[in-house]
């Protein structure tokens, strides 16, 4: 059973696949989301202080999801949670034109902008993104990782190993010598510990028993693949391998390459050992937050758009502290609460704030409600938190980001809501901006074109 549905929705406990409908399967289900949740700073930072994971709010014979996109695969059922952007109008809640490799293309997209990912891996993204689901893609992103490495060096390390030897060599055990062979009539064999350079070592162990995991859960290419490279680790022993195995590993510099490939060799050994899993095909797990997604991608393309204008970006930077200090008898402590802003932009010898915001914002053009959308949707603390930063940095413009659905156009004009500071005789205007989020594969370069555009008119870029 496939379940396709939006980040926010209740999905009722009838609407579950059956095997994961009684109590005992849903608590099954909080411990498997568990221990990815635990994972998850492998791939990012989602600045989520919570322990208990918050992929899925898991109730009484339902479930809801939450701001996490991407797909869980549990026991033979998979459930996709799309981006509420993909909608064509805000409270638009039909996924039946919701497709994954859609969800995939654009995650690729956003990704090779993002600066808020952990991939070692991105800049090779951009040539997978013809898969039909997110397991498959891991796969061949890992694969192509192993054919890299294996290709550039074969990796060795010295290996610790105790032995009856002909001859002493490395530390000798005495004692044994003395009350064991001797006694036993073996005086030529002395037992030694001695390092010794070994192809068959831990980690090429876990890329070995990794491959085998993989080898009936992805397609034909990528078995043919995996069948080369289990051939060049004929040496290597046959070991059941567990995701703790990947922990503790020290890797050389020389030897970097190696280091995405126990990330994600530890993310699909966790998906195998649940006791309530048999194998890879019947769990996997991977969900990434759409606001983190949504500050990457923005940041990366101001970044790269200013830039081309002679000005500077900068992504989540710190100038100021909303306390500079505090008093307390005749002591002065130093300043606190860093202010940070999503964006930077410097330009023409002027600043401007930026904050991205991955909320519903309803279109602002041919919308008598605007007002009230704007009252609705943006929350009082955002407002607060941007005129802060302006009053601080002294600016008189501060802006907030929204993201716009699928299909939509780019908006000309733009509300603006402007803050009276009568006391120093100043106005800080609010700058309420729909920006295009939403890639399309007929018409990839639309969404990058359309966001050019808002971004030279918003700040009257002019080429130096």
């Amino acid at each position: 059973m496939i379940l396709d549905k939006y980040e926010y929705s209740l999905i009722g406990n009838n609407d579950l696949p059956e095997e994961w409908q009684s109590e005992s399967d849903l608590d099954d289900l909080q411990d498997f989301l568990q221990q990815n949740w635990e994972q998850r700073s492998l791939f990012y930072d989602d600045r989520e202080v919570k322990s208990k994971q918050q992929f899925l709010k898991i109730g009484h014979k339902k479930i809801y999801t939450n701001k996490y996109i991407g797909t869980i695969v549990f026991k033979g059922h998979q459930l996709n949670i799309y981006p509420r952007m993909f909608a064509e109008e805000m409270g638009n809640h039909d996924t039946s034109n919701l497709k994954q490799e859609h969800m995939l293309f654009n995650l690729v997209k956003w990704v090779e902008y993002c600066n808020k990912l952990s991939y070692p891996f991105i800049s090779i993204l951009s040539e997978f993104d013809d898969f039909e689901s997110l397991k498959e893609l891991f796969i061949t992103l890992y694969i192509f990782n192993v054919k890299k490495a294996l290709e550039r060096v074969l990796y060795y390390q010295y290996v610790e190993e105790t032995d009856d030897c002909k001859d002493i060599k490395g530390k000798f055990d005495l004692k044994n010598y003395i009350t064991m062979k001797i006694p036993g009539g073996q005086s030529t064999k002395f037992k030694c510990s001695y390092s010794k350079f070994e192809f068959d070592n831990k980690v090429n162990r876990i890329i070995k028993h990794t491959c085998r995991l993989l080898l009936n859960s992805t397609s034909k290419n990528n078995q043919k693949m995996i069948m080369m490279i289990l051939a060049k680790f004929n040496e290597v022993s046959d070991v059941q391998c567990t995701p703790s195995d990947c922990d503790n590993i020290r890797l050389s510099k020389m030897n970097r390459g190696y280091e995405i490939i126990i990330y994600m060799s530890k993310m699909f050994l966790l998906n195998k050992t649940s006791n309530y899993v048999i194998d890879i095909n019947h769990s996997f797990c991977f969900l990434i937050p759409t606001d983190l997604l949504f500050e990457g991608f923005v940041g990366g393309v101001f970044k790269e758009i200013i830039q081309n204008f002679g000005g500077k970006v900068t992504l989540q930077e710190s100038k100021s502290n909303l306390i500079n200090r505090i008093r307390f008898g005749d002591k002065v402590t130093g300043a606190s609460f860093t202010m940070r802003h999503d964006i930077l932009v410097e330009f023409d010898r002027k600043i401007f704030i930026l904050d991205t915001k991955y909320k519903e914002m309803p279109r602002f053009e041919n919308n008598d409600n605007y007002e009230e959308d704007i009252k609705r949707e943006a929350r009082q603390g955002d407002l607060y938190q941007i005129v802060t930063y302006a009053s601080k940095a002294g600016l008189r413009d501060v802006y907030l980001l929204y993201p716009m659905y699928r299909y939509e156009e780019k908006e000309e004009i733009h509300p603006i809501a402007e803050s009276d500071f009568e006391l120093f005789g100043v106005t800080i205007n609010i700058h309420f901006i729909r920006i295009p989020f939403v890639f399309e594969k007929d018409n990839e370069n639309k969404t990058i074109k359309q966001l050019c555009e808002v971004i030279i008119s918003l700040f009257d870029l002019k080429q130096m």
